[in-house]
C-alpha cells in the first residue's frame, strides 16, 4: 500500500485543518488531493466544519467545556471547489450540557454549506444506559483484520483506486477498501471494511464526516451492466490482485449528488487513531430519482462509532476513463 514514490500528497488530517482568523471565523484550504477533479465531496466539508467548531469551543467558547461534536446536520447548497473557504460560526444556544451553533461554509462570497451542530463533552457524560441489539442485520461475514491486511481472509477481498495527481478519483485513492467475497442477498445494502492506503495514517474522530461519505452506492447493485455490483467487485479485485495492479477507471451507472447529511458521533476514536473502520450502508426507498442512506460506522471491535442519515439524488451516469484527467485550474 501507499503512494507513488516522490509524490507530495496532502494527508486527510491536514486537508481538514482550519485556522482561526477571527473569534467566529475559520479559514480552510481545500486541497485538490481530496477532490473529485476539483470539486470537494460533501463529507470532506463536514469534517472541515467539525474541526472549525472544535477550535471554536477550544477558544471563543472554551468556558463551556464542550470540545466534542455530538451531532451535525448539513445542507449542501452549492458545490465547493479546491481553494480557500471560510467557516462562519454563530451561537444559537450555549448550554450547560450541550451547546448548539449554526455554521456556514463560504467560498467566493457565497454560502456553499450550512447547518447546525451540537457540541458536548463525551468524557463528562453521565446517565442511563441499556444494552441494545446488534445494528447489523443481516450479519456481515466474519473478518480477521490481520488476514485482511495481507489479503488472506477468505471472506473479504481488498481493492484500491490508483493515485495520480490528475485522477478524477483522488478523494478515494487515499484508502483501501474490502468487500465480501460472497455478498449479502439484499441488494439495498453494502458492507465495507476500510483503512488508509498509507501505513502512517489512521482514522481520527474529526475525519468521520469524510469517512461517512465513502460508502459504495447500492444503486449499482440494481444496474445489470455495472462493474460495481456487489457480485462483480470480488472478481475485479481478484483479477487486479493477480495482475498486481489496483482497479483502474471508474464508470458508474448513475451520479449521486448529496442534498443533506446528518452525522451523530456515538464515541470518540482512540487518541492515537484507529487503523480499521467498518461501514454498512442501507437504503430504504429508491424512487423518482431520490434515495436515502442509513450509514453505520463501527470500529475494529464492531462497536458503533457513528451513525449517518443522508439524502441524495440519482442523476445521469458518470463515465470516467482510466487515463488521468487534468483539472482546468490546477494551482494547488
Amino acid at each position: 500500500m501507499g503512494y507513488p514514490p516522490g509524490e507530495r500528497i496532502v494527508p486527510l488530517l491536514t486537508a481538514i485543518t482550519t485556522t482561526s482568523i477571527a473569534s467566529h471565523r475559520y479559514l480552510a484550504n481545500i486541497p485538490l488531493d481530496h477532490c473529485y477533479l476539483k470539486t470537494a465531496h460533501g463529507g470532506l466539508l463536514v469534517s472541515i466544519v467539525i474541526v472549525a467548531i472544535q477550535q471554536y469551543f477550544q477558544s471563543t467558547q472554551a468556558a463551556r467545556n464542550h470540545p466534542n461534536t455530538l451531532s451535525i446536520d448539513t445542507s449542501f447548497l452549492r458545490p465547493a471547489e479546491a481553494g480557500e473557504a471560510t467557516v462562519v460560526i454563530r451561537d444559537v444556544k450555549p448550554g450547560s450540557n450541550v451547546s448548539t451553533v449554526h455554521f456556514a461554509l463560504v467560498q467566493a462570497g457565497t454560502e456553499r454549506v450550512v447547518g447546525y451542530a451540537m457540541n458536548t463533552n463525551f468524557d463528562a457524560e453521565r446517565g442511563i444506559s441499556f444494552p441494545t441489539p446488534n445494528p447489523l442485520d443481516p450479519q456481515p461475514p466474519p473478518a480477521d483484520l490481520k488476514k485482511l491486511a495481507c489479503q488472506s481472509d477468505p471472506n473479504w477481498i481488498g481493492y484500491s483506486i490508483p493515485w495520480h495527481p490528475h485522477s478524477f478519483l483522488k478523494a478515494i485513492s487515499h484508502f483501501q477498501f474490502f468487500s465480501p467475497t460472497k455478498p449479502l442477498t439484499p441488494t439495498n445494502i453494502t458492507d465495507t471494511w476500510m483503512r488508509f492506503a498509507a501505513d502512517d495514517q489512521k482514522f481520527t474522530t474529526e475525519m468521520l464526516g469524510s469517512i461517512a461519505d465513502h460508502w459504495r452506492r447500492m444503486m449499482e447493485n440494481y444496474a445489470p451492466k455495472s462493474v460495481w455490483r456487489q457480485e462483480v467487485i470480488p472478481e475485479r479485485a481478484a483479477e487486479a490482485m493477480k495482475e498486481g495492479k489496483p482497479i483502474l477507471g471508474y464508470s458508474t451507472s448513475y451520479g449521486y449528488p448529496t442534498l443533506s447529511m446528518h452525522l451523530e458521533i456515538k464515541k470518540k476514536l482512540p487518541a492515537e487513531g484507529a487503523e480499521w473502520l467498518f461501514m454498512r450502508a442501507r437504503s430504504t426507498v429508491i424512487k423518482n430519482g431520490r434515495f436515502d442512506a442509513e450509514i453505520v460506522i463501527l470500529d475494529e471491535h464492531l462497536e458503533v462509532v457513528a451513525l449517518s442519515h443522508q439524502v441524495a439524488l440519482v442523476t445521469k451516469s458518470m463515465q470516467i476513463p482510466d487515463k488521468p484527467r487534468r483539472p482546468k485550474h490546477s494551482h494547488l
